[in-house]
């Protein structure tokens, strides 16, 4: 293109008249400047409606997903209430329930929920498991549905949550410690969880 002017200025300076295909071609260049523009322009519109596309996808995915979550949390959170309203419950309820809750939360669950609910329920199935031991992994069970279900950054802890249902939380000997680290709190009560302690072999 610069080529091109450059012949036509030296041309019109000796002025000498220029070959009808060359005004045509230098006449062109600017409508073919313009074409390609226009083609460019087409291209990058499409490029942003189809990344708008996939992110509107991706959007209405992550929603029928965090849908799918809460229906998959409500029944052991539920659950859960019940147990802490001391409502009676038949023991094949409970083991239905906590089946089914199993089963979907490995699916749809975080890999953080999926192991505050393991080790919950290591903490209900063992003997002797300290009342500060079971309500610190319920709250971290819950708190870690939280996030899961769409609060990610979530500042709140197991005593906002416990607080909301335990009157002398602050004041109970051993409810009071339940955000210490775990492994502290487990030292504390002299406790060992189930996936910590080594079969004899």
């Amino acid at each position: 293109m610069v080529e091109l002017s450059h012949s036509y200025l030296m041309v019109a300076a000796q002025g000498k008249s220029l070959d009808w295909r060359t005004s045509i071609a230098v006449a062109a260049i600017p409508a073919l400047a313009s074409v390609l523009a226009a083609i460019i322009a087409a291209r990058s519109a499409r490029r942003a409606k189809k990344s708008e596309i996939d992110a509107q996808h991706l959007r209405d995915l992550e929603a029928r997903i965090s849908e799918k979550k809460y229906d998959v949390y409500k029944p052991m959170i539920n659950l859960l209430k019940d147990i802490l309203n001391q409502r009676a419950m038949s023991e094949d309820e409970f083991k239905n329930l906590v089946s089914e809750f199993s089963a979907w939360v490995t699916i749809f669950g975080s890999d953080e929920a999926v192991v505050a609910f393991h080790n919950f329920m290591q903490a209900t199935y063992a003997t002797n498991t300290p009342p500060a031991i079971l309500m610190k992994l319920y709250a971290e069970f819950v708190l870690s549905a939280r996030r899961d279900m769409g609060y990610p950054d979530t500042a709140i802890n197991a005593k906002h949550f416990l607080g909301m249902r335990i009157s002398d939380l602050y004041n109970h000997d051993q409810l009071a410690k339940v955000e210490m680290p775990l492994a502290d709190l487990c030292q504390e009560v002299g406790w060992t969880p189930p996936w910590e302690q080594t079969s004899a072999s």
